[in-house]
This record gives structure tokens, C-alpha cells and sequence, in this order.
């Protein structure tokens, strides 16, 4: 991925330009030391530029920035009040200027230059910082709001964080963080050797830039730890600016621009002749950047060479309007020529979707020429997710999901639903399943069934326990199959069943986790922990009580040699591919034979899949092969595969289960055997088989539950007391349980007093009845005797 660079000067500044701000229309504004405010209106391949205004000689403007307007749809009726360009100048002051370039109003903000001025993301209020050290917020009229603050050296950089909630900004050496609702101090750490001149926040994800006069620029999380750190650079980086998706930022410095990477690497540097490049502004779309140069022009870039691949395809953008499709291993390639500048793609399960600023293109790989094509209602789309049978586009807070031949499926909505934008990476897609995490509530998550021949239904919701940072569902299986798995914010990881009553038991499998995927061919997931690359074979073992199979079905690879902030990137045919630390992309080989035993079970074929278990002698695939047997309830080869990895317990059970008289208990033990009490006692309920459900939780040593049944259906009551004495009496333990210490009371109560009714009647040695009533009050006074 690269810039396609175009530099503007014809009948433009005279002298150097200060900064550069893109409208809501996709205008591009600069203004510099002539005074002049103008407008570049790229159409086509052509630019058309036009004066707006001159202001007076004493107007130097340092900083300028458009209101932002909402993207959202039923916030953008009044769009003349968001035309409003907020520019600083070096006498101390911020100006508020209409379309027409008049100065609606000017403030008097600091002592000496204003630096920085900056909307917040809705554009309520507006932030300044000066050469004074003071770092200020004013109402979107003007208004001072309050000092957040006071610092002993000029302030030549600020951002604002995503939620609005702190403000960043540079001193000396050192970035500050300063909260609003607090008196605390702010949170300060030193970040380069020398003044720092440039820092940027992405309100998509978080991520802080920043560089300066010693040649680097570096990449923190929002609390201050260093993600990335470049080498020197040829000169001192004055400006910074990351693009409206977050997926890349833009470093200036003299005649040298860099296109990077979120975590930092570097994708593309291009030499210009333009001197040093004092502002950096993106498009709302994040594909075209604007810049001012210290030698009077105004840079335009595309980004361009945009690379995708799925399977062996690989899809190139090599112009703004032309994507190149090539198939790996052949001599085969298509060009497909775009009406329109392509501003968003994605290539997967055999479709690659093109979006422009005006419609949607759809293409398969087994017919480049005849692409499905519709048009946006609005033309933001922020991101498109893939599934096997449909994609859903992303726009702002709607989403909308469409089938591959571009009929709309259906606008998936949910309880709670509200203006706030949803973020991408919490969003999971599969064939019949959509999972949200709410708007306002980053614990609540939305379960959607979505389908091609029904509308769009909301499940039953989740909470989960901590904030959610991340979605994923497995994509192979059906619904009952359907699995989630979530990264919270304190980065560990879950897995959840989804069934069509709501969400199953939630396990954690792992901690410090920095990203997952999962297999498109295979129920498998891969996830970057801090220390290793783990793959799970078998995630639906995790929910199996017997721990040593969750443990014998995960693959783990040391992560060293991925770097920091390495990125998963596709799991397909037995590969995983990784991007590293720098850039580069790195394909290792984790489950090559289990891919080809996933194809076995899943077309029916557990012959072939035991004879490939036979071959291999491998204790992960035996495993798997248990695991996966015990799912589809073939006792054979679950039988067999045990064997095969030494669990002869389980082998004892199934050869039990096989001894069950009837179909319904065979189906309960093997529920049993795969760990899921709840569904197995469900079965035999549901049949009538209560005894046989309290036998089993008895077995399972599930005290409360076997007493909870017998005491509710009136049965096998003694045997459960029995079963619990003798569990007891092996463990060498007291009765702590109070169900059963209160229920132990009742019945020495209820023999009590059978023996006090006994013994006020007169006793006949002669009597048949009596003789037995004195044998049942000697083994009630030998029990009572005993307890």
C-alpha cells in the first residue's frame, strides 16, 4: 500500500502554507502566510481551485479544522450549521468562519500564538492551546468553558481522546493526559528526547501517535504504554494525522511523507520536493490525504495498492478506479475497471465486495464479469464484514445486511438501539448468526438470527462480566454448533454456546489475549496471547468438565518471533498467517491433518477419519477424534479413540452406555459423557426417566440437584441420603450441607415417633405383627445409635 502523490500549486498560495482541512463535502480548504483561504475541488482527475477569501495581513492562521458533521442520518437535516471552519491564528486568537470565508467571530484565547484548535467528535465544544501552556475548552459559540491546563512551556500539540472525556497534550518532552471529571493531576510520561511537535488520538480504536525533534515517532495505548518505537528518521516530524478508520495514520516531515500502520510499521515513504509538511488532513472516507507544504504548494495522495488475498487469489487496487485480480499458480488475472474511486473492499468466501462513495459491487470468483451492483443510501460505510451467504455493511450506528446477488436481506435491529457509532471489531457475523455488543453498554451483547427466507430476530441478550473489546463467531457447523468467542478488557478470553434459547455456559480458556480468528473451513480458533500463538482444535471441548481434554486438543507456539503487536490474519487450510511487528507476513503450519479429518467428519465418513487417526498415531488428532466422536454420539469411534489416547475410563462408560436398555438413556449417557449435565437430565426428564435422572446427578456427585428431584417427584429419596452418607463416610467428612442436616433432622423425627406410637400399644409375644415391630424399632434405635 502506497500514496499516489499530486501536488497543487497552479493558481494557489504564494508563500508557505500552514494548514489544510477537508469540508463535509470533500473539499479541500488551506490557508498559509499570504492570507488567502482557498478551496480545491477535486473532480475526476481534475482540480479546480477558487479563492474564498483574503483576510487581513495580521491573520496568520497556525491550525484550522471543519465542524464536524454527524454522520448519522437523522442528525444531518441542518446541514447550514455545520458550516462553520474554526481557525487559530499567532496573535492569540481562534475565529469562527462561515462558508463564504466571514469571520463570524473572533476570540481572545491566548497570550502569544494559539497552536491548536480542534473540534470535539460531535462538535459541542472546542478545544486551544497556546504558546502561554495553557490548554483551553470553549463552547461551540465561543464561549470559555474552562482552563484544563496550566503548563510552563508552550503547548504545541493536542488531541482530544474518542470519548470526549480528557485531552491530550505535549509539553517539552513529556505527554499529559487530562481528565475533566477529576481534580487529580494529569497522567504524565516522558515520551521522546527533545520537544515533542506532533501527537494524534484515533477515536476508532484508541491508539496514540506522537513525534518530534528527535526523528521518531511512537506508538502508545491510551494508558502510556509503548507499542512502537520508529528508527531515526532523516529530520524532525512536524506532523501527524490518523485516517477517520484507524487502520493508518500519515508522518510528515521535510520533503518525506510515510504512510504507516496502526501498530506502527511502515507500508510506504515518498520523497517530495515540497519542503517541510506543516498540516496533514484525511477524507472522511480514509483514502485520500491533503498537505501543506512549507514550499507553498498543497499535496494530494490516494492511497493506492491496496492488496488483498483469499485462498489463492489476490486482489490488488493499482489505481484509484482499477482493482487487478490475479489467481496464484496460474496465468490467469482479471482487471476490473470501477466506475467510481474505490473507497472500501473485502475479499472472502469466494466474493470480493467493492464499495464506492455511491454504490456497492459485488463479485465472485467464478465470474468476474458480471458484478452485482446496487446503490448506498448514504455512502459512509465505515466497514463491510464478510460471512459464507452474506456480508453486512457498517455504516455509522446501522447496519445492513445483503445477500451475495445484492438483494437486501434485511436492517438488523436490537433492544436499545442508539445513535452511537458500532464498532467494527465488535461485531461478529456467520450464516445464520449476528452478535452485537450494545452501543451504550459495552457488557451487553445482541444475538441475532438472521436468515435469507425469514426477517431478522433478536435472541435472547448477554451480559457479560467485564466490558467487551472483542467478537468472533466460527463460521463451519450449524446452529446448535454455533459458537463466541470474546475478549474482554481485561484481555481475557471466552468461549460461549449460542443456542436458540440465548447463550450457553461461558468458559474462559486463556488470559492476556490480543486478537482471534477463527478457521473459515474448520470449527478452529486461533488466538495471540502474550506469550504464545494457540490454536484450539477442539473448542467445544472447553465446556467438557474433564480439563486434560481441553489441554490435549490446543497447540501453542512460542510468539517471539511475531514481534510486538503481531495481527492474526487468516486461518485457512491448515495455515495461520500472522503479520508482524514490522509489516511482514508470516504463515505457519499448525493442523494439516486435522483439516483433512474436519472434511471427514463432516461429510459422514468416520471410517476414513479413524483410518486417518490409525496412520498418523498422533495423540492431538486421537483426541480431537474422541472429542468430536463424542459430539455426534458415535460410540464406535469415540470408544476407539479413547482407547487410542489411555482413557479407559471413558472407554468403561461407553461400554456401559452401550448396556442401556433403551434408546433415550443411551442418548442421556452420551450428553453425559460430553460434560453437558443440564441436556442430558433435559432428555430423560422430558421421557419420564426421573429415577434415572436423579441416578445421574448422584453420579456426578451433584448433591443439591439429586436432592432437588427427589424431594420435588417424591422418589428415590432414602437412596439419595444413602448415596450421600456413604460419600461422606469414604471422605471421612461431616454433614456441613444444610438441605441435608434439616432434611436428616425431619426423618429422625418421623422414627422418633413411629417408636413412641409403637411402644404406648400393648406388646403380644404370640403376634406376628408385633414380633416385626419390635425388629423395626431395634434397627431404628441401632441407626439412631449410629447417627
Amino acid at each position: 500500500m502506497r500514496f499516489k502523490i499530486s501536488l497543487r500549486n497552479t493558481n494557489g498560495h504564494k508563500g508557505l502554507v500552514t494548514c489544510v482541512a477537508w469540508n463535509s463535502t470533500e473539499e479541500i480548504y488551506s490557508c498559509g502566510e499570504d492570507h488567502i483561504l482557498l478551496c480545491w475541488r477535486l473532480e475526476g482527475g481534475t482540480v479546480h481551485s477558487s479563492i474564498i477569501t483574503t483576510f487581513p495581513s495580521e491573520f496568520c492562521p497556525t491550525d484550522m479544522q471543519w465542524h464536524p458533521r454527524p454522520m448519522q442520518p437523522s442528525m444531518s437535516s441542518k446541514k447550514q450549521s455545520f458550516d462553520i471552519l474554526l481557525i487559530t491564528t499567532a496573535d492569540g486568537k481562534f475565529h469562527l468562519i462561515n462558508k463564504n470565508g466571514r469571520i463570524e467571530k473572533s476570540v481572545e484565547a491566548h497570550k502569544g500564538a494559539t497552536l491548536v484548535g480542534q473540534w470535539n467528535n460531535d462538535g459541542s465544544a472546542l478545544m486551544t492551546t497556546g504558546e502561554d501552556g495553557l490548554v483551553k475548552v470553549w463552547s461551540r459559540s465561543g464561549m470559555l468553558r474552562s482552563t484544563v491546563a496550566r503548563g510552563r512551556q508552550p503547548a504545541l500539540s493536542a488531541a482530544w481522546s474518542p470519548d470526549c472525556s480528557s485531552i491530550l497534550y505535549a509539553l517539552g518532552a513529556h505527554l499529559l493526559v487530562q481528565f475533566f471529571n477529576t481534580n487529580a493531576k494529569p497522567h504524565k510520561w516522558h515520551g521522546h528526547d527533545g520537544l515533542i511537535l506532533a501527537v494524534a488520538w484515533s477515536h476508532k480504536h484508541g491508539l496514540i501517535v506522537s513525534a518530534g525533534e528527535d526523528c521518531r515517532y511512537k506508538v502508545w495505548d491510551s494508558t502510556g504504554n509503548q507499542l512502537y518505537c520508529s528508527s531515526v528518521t532523516e529530520h524532525p516530524i512536524v506532523s501527524l494525522s490518523w485516517c477517520a478508520s484507524g487502520d493508518y495514520f500519515a508522518v510528515g516531515s521535510f520533503n518525506t511523507v510515510r504512510l504507516c500502520d496502526k501498530t506502527g510499521w511502515s507500508h510506504a515513504l515518498e520523497k517530495v520536493n515540497t519542503g517541510s509538511i506543516y498540516s496533514i488532513a484525511w477524507s472522511s472516507d480514509s483514502t485520500q490525504v491533503a498537505m501543506a507544504c512549507g514550499g507553498g504548494g498543497v499535496l494530494t495522495a490516494h492511497v493506492i495498492d491496496r492488496r488483498l488475498e483469499w485462498s489463492n487469489y489476490e486482489a490488488t487496487l493499482v489505481r484509484r478506479k482499477t482493482i487487478e485480480v490475479r489467481e496464484v499458480g496460474s496465468e490467469r488475472h482479471e482487471t476490473l475497471e470501477i466506475s467510481d474511486r474505490v473507497v472500501k473492499m473485502e475479499f472472502g468466501f469466494g466474493h470480493l465486495v467493492v464499495i464506492t462513495p455511491s454504490q456497492c459491487h459485488v463479485y465472485a470468483t467464478i465470474n468476474w464479469n458480471t458484478p452485482a451492483i446496487f446503490d448506498l443510501k448514504n455512502g459512509s460505510v465505515s466497514s463491510v464484514i464478510l460471512a459464507e451467504k452474506h456480508f453486512l455493511l457498517v455504516e455509522w450506528n446501522v447496519t445492513t445486511l445483503y445477500s451475495y446477488q445484492g438483494r437486501l436481506l434485511g436492517i438488523p435491529r436490537w433492544k436499545g438501539m442508539t445513535q452511537e457509532p458500532i464498532h467494527t471489531s465488535c461485531i461478529a457475523l456467520c450464516s445464520d448468526t449476528l452478535v452485537i455488543r450494545d452501543q451504550s453498554n459495552n457488557k451487553l451483547l445482541h444475538v441475532l438470527e438472521v436468515s435469507s427466507n425469514k426477517p431478522i430476530m433478536e435472541g435472547q441478550p448477554h451480559t457479560h462480566l467485564q466490558g467487551v473489546s472483542q467478537l468472533a463467531l466460527n463460521h463451519v457447523g450449524s446452529v446448535t454448533e454455533r459458537q463466541l468467542a470474546v475478549i474482554d478488557v481485561n484481555r481475557d478470553l471466552f468461549l460461549i454456546s449460542i443456542r436458540t434459547s440465548g447463550f450457553g455456559r461461558v468458559c474462559k480458556i486463556a488470559v492476556m489475549a490480543q486478537n482471534i480468528q477463527w478457521a473459515t473451513d474448520a470449527n478452529i480458533l486461533v488466538a495471540m496471547l502474550d506469550v504464545t500463538l494457540s490454536v484450539w482444535l477442539c473448542p467445544s471441548c472447553v465446556h467438557y468438565s474433564d480439563k486434560k481434554m481441553i489441554r490435549k486438543t490446543r497447540i501453542d507456539k512460542n510468539n517471539s518471533e511475531f514481534g510486538k503487536q503481531p495481527d492474526i490474519v487468516c486461518v485457512q487450510g491448515g495455515l495461520v498467517t500472522v503479520r508482524r511487528g514490522d509489516g511482514a507476513l508470516v504463515t505457519s503450519a499448525f493442523y494439516t491433518f486435522f483439516t483433512s479429518l474436519h472434511q471427514h467428519i463432516i461429510n459422514n465418513r468416520w471410517q476414513d477419519a479413524l483410518s486417518l487417526c490409525r496412520i498418523a498415531q498422533n495423540e492431538i488428532l486421537w483426541t480431537s477424534m474422541a472429542v468430536m466422536a463424542t459430539d455426534a454420539k458415535e460410540l464406535s469411534a469415540a470408544e476407539e479413540a479413547y482407547a487410542a489416547i489411555g482413557r479407559f475410563d471413558k472407554v468403561d462408560y461407553i461400554q456401559y452406555i452401550k448396556l442401556l436398555p433403551n434408546k433415550i438413556e443411551k442418548l442421556a449417557g452420551m450428553t453425559l459423557l460430553a460434560g453437558d449435565l443440564l441436556a442430558a437430565e433435559g432428555i430423560l426428564l422430558q421421557n419420564g426417566l426421573v429415577v434415572e435422572a436423579i441416578h445421574a446427578n448422584i453420579k456426578i456427585y451433584n448433591w443439591n440437584r439429586a436432592l432437588e428431584l427427589a424431594t420435588r417427584h417424591k422418589k428415590e429419596l432414602d437412596t439419595v441420603l444413602q448415596a450421600r452418607k456413604k460419600y461422606l463416610r469414604i471422605l471421612n467428612k461431616q454433614e456441613t450441607n444444610q438441605l441435608y442436616l434439616s432434611l436428616t433432622v425431619n426423618t429422625l423425627n418421623e422414627q422418633v415417633r413411629i417408636i413412641c406410637s409403637i411402644l404406648v400399644r400393648p406388646f403380644n409375644i404370640e403376634n406376628t405383627r408385633d414380633i416385626h415391630l419390635s425388629c423395626t424399632i431395634f434397627l431404628i434405635l441401632n441407626q439412631l445409635m449410629c447417627q
